[in-house]
């Protein structure tokens, strides 16, 4: 009995103690369930990342040539392609034609226009210039530029070291350190021809269209390249600039180089989209 009396007075002390078995622990306040309390959350730190320039300019390159095989790709290349090899077979004859009195320095303006410094240090500059004066759309439009001239950059260059096609009045199986096919001025000015006109419609798109044209018709003017490879330059151009530019609404800008006997061109049109 006395055994049983001493074990029943532990019990008691022990579930009815003295303060001084809870201490460190404040108590809690009455009505509030301490089991499912849970500790004041910190709030996670702002994502800065899209206000610091050039973050994330490249990161989606990747995601860009996924992007790339598409329907409408394959119709942009495939109508440059067709109208490329439709123009081979009169190359020689329209680059000679073009050239007839003499490389006129007026068209070795093309060159400078359509040259990988000027299209990528002007994406680079209006991608500065919209963070320098705040404005979201010139930046957007800064760096979908430069995107898109990367891209571009990659499968053009990639296709002259595939193809190594010699430049005009060069003797067979001579290769240069830069190649005929395609032309990387062609492809350059229309990627930047596209992006500004899906961003702007018409009245950016036109004068740019219009600088493409120009240094396009320059490199043949210049025995740069043949009518085939500004042709197929100018698909490729279009297709890179619409890549970057997939989802924009508004009016698209549809190319298509034109061959002609003794000389070539471009057709325009405007599609609502």
């Amino acid at each position: 009995m006395r055994r049983a009396a001493a074990f029943a007075l532990f019990c008691l002390a022990v579930s009815h103690g003295p303060p001084a078995f809870a201490q460190g622990a404040d108590p809690a306040p009455s009505g509030t369930d301490t089991a499912i309390q849970e500790p004041a959350t910190v709030p996670s730190p702002i994502d800065t990342s899209q206000d610091k320039p050039f973050i994330r300019l490249f990161p989606h390159l990747f995601t860009d040539l996924k992007r790339y095989p598409s329907v409408d790709t394959a119709v942009t290349l495939g109508i440059g392609g067709a109208l490329s090899l439709a123009s081979h077979p009169m190359d020689d004859h329209i680059t000679n034609h073009a050239s007839a009195g003499g490389t006129d320095q007026m068209f070795a303006a093309g060159g400078v226009v359509g040259g990988g410094y000027t299209q990528v240090g002007g994406a680079v500059a209006t991608y500065v210039i919209g963070r320098i004066v705040h404005s979201p759309r010139i930046s957007h439009v800064g760096a979908d530029l430069i995107r898109a001239q990367a891209l571009n950059g990659l499968i053009t260059h990639g296709m002259k070291l595939a193809v190594r096609r010699g430049r005009p009045g060069e003797a067979p199986g001579h290769f240069p350190a830069t190649y005929s096919f395609p032309s990387a001025h062609a492809s350059a000015t229309w990627t930047s021809a596209t992006v500004l006109w899906r961003h702007f419609g018409w009245k950016a798109g036109v004068p740019a269209a219009l600088v493409a044209t120009f240094a396009s018709g320059a490199r043949i003017q210049q025995k740069q390249h043949f009518l085939s490879d500004v042709t197929f330059g100018a698909a490729l151009g279009v297709a890179a600039g619409r890549t970057i530019t997939v989802g924009h609404r508004g009016r698209a800008l549809v190319a298509a180089p034109l061959v002609t006997p003794g000389g070539g061109g471009v057709i325009f049109t405007l599609v609502e989209r």
